[in-house]
């Protein structure tokens, strides 16, 4: 925890994310709130195996009895990976919405990566949803390929800024 504290100041950062679970999150609480810092849920898929927060009642569970200080890092292609409709997982976080990583994937249960409005995750919904919350916070766009994701990349950060707006 300390050194995340340290690495958030020496970024400028006021948040961070992670998938901390057990007690050590009251702990988490306790320090960020102390520090200024929010910190963000993030939800995960591992295939062939449970992670505490695939879906968004996993991450609300987590939440329940600390501040406001803790959140969620929704990460829309890891909620399709495991099965749940990223645009009702934004909506069901929104109170306690830190950060959004913008990922698409090919299909439910599934880690592959594709281009963004390509896959299952409906982008174009995504940011919608994003707009009609008045979201302020980081949107971040992920994507995992091996070799050169230069032109992807690119395509990325041009497909996400259209539906920005």
């Amino acid at each position: 925890m300390e050194n995340a504290v340290r690495f958030a100041r020496l970024l400028g950062a006021g948040n961070v994310t992670g998938d901390a679970t057990g007690g050590i999150l009251a702990e988490i609480d306790r320090r960020f709130r102390a520090e200024g810092l929010t910190f963000g849920i993030h939800n995960h898929y591992f295939k062939g195996q449970k992670f505490p927060y695939e879906s968004p009642q996993d991450v609300w569970k987590a939440l329940a009895g600390l501040s406001r200080s803790v959140g969620a890092t929704a990460d829309v292609g890891q909620f399709a990976s495991c099965g749940y409709d990223p645009v009702d997982a934004l909506r069901q976080l929104a109170p306690r919405l830190r950060l959004v990583h913008l990922k698409d994937i090919q299909a439910a249960h599934a880690e592959v990566n594709v281009l963004l409005g390509t896959g299952i995750c409906r982008i174009p919904e995504v940011m919608s949803e994003l707009h009609r919350q008045s979201f302020r916070g980081l949107v971040a766009v992920e994507y995992e390929k091996e070799g050169p994701v230069e032109d992807d990349m690119r395509q990325e950060v041009e497909f996400a800024r259209r539906l920005a707006g």
